[in-house]
């Protein structure tokens, strides 16, 4: 009986033994900005990059940045109003002195938006060629005036665009 115990002591001892002293865990963040309306996203569906940097040319200024797009929509017959949040530019974060904020102009489809409302009409928008989305257009952020910056460093700002669909259309 003496022996019995001891393995059983022993097995309990090895089988401890073998279980990690410490477990390692790993935490996601995971989020999601949902409207069950509209979606601005790449024309392949694929989301639009959050940071986007633009090259610039010492001789030309800012190199414009642009990706194409699409407009996702639950309602495909209904107008969309499209605008900035804000006025769209570049700010000296950590600059040389005499920095300023370079003003920059965004546009899609070939439309310049501005914080006033632009409409994009269904019919325009929606071909049908692929259900729920738009026709491919190019989203475009430029340098307002293409021109030289005199002062490096990090400059930095925040495109905000924003769409709503209209409430009835034509």
């Amino acid at each position: 009986m003496k022996i019995n115990r001891s393995s059983a002591v022993l097995a309990l001892v090895l089988a401890a033994a073998a279980i990690p002293a410490h477990a390692v865990q790993a935490d996601i963040k995971v989020w999601a900005d949902i409207d069950t309306t509209l979606a601005l996203m790449r024309a392949d569906g694929s989301a639009l990059p959050d940071v986007v940097q633009m090259s610039h040319n010492p001789a030309s200024g800012l190199v414009p940045w642009s990706d194409q797009v699409r407009i996702f929509s639950n309602d495909t017959t209904r107008d969309v109003a499209v605008r900035l949040g804000n006025p769209a530019e570049l700010m000296p974060m950590i600059a040389a002195p005499g920095a300023t904020a370079v003003p920059l102009t965004i546009s899609l489809n070939d439309v310049a938006l501005s914080t006033a409302e632009q409409d994009f009409t269904a019919r325009e928008l929606f071909d049908g060629a692929l259900p729920g989305a738009s026709i491919a257009m190019p989203l475009r952020i430029a340098q307002t005036t293409q021109e030289r910056i005199g002062a490096a460093g990090l400059y930095e700002g925040i495109v905000t665009i924003v769409m709503a669909q209209k409430a009835g259309s034509p």
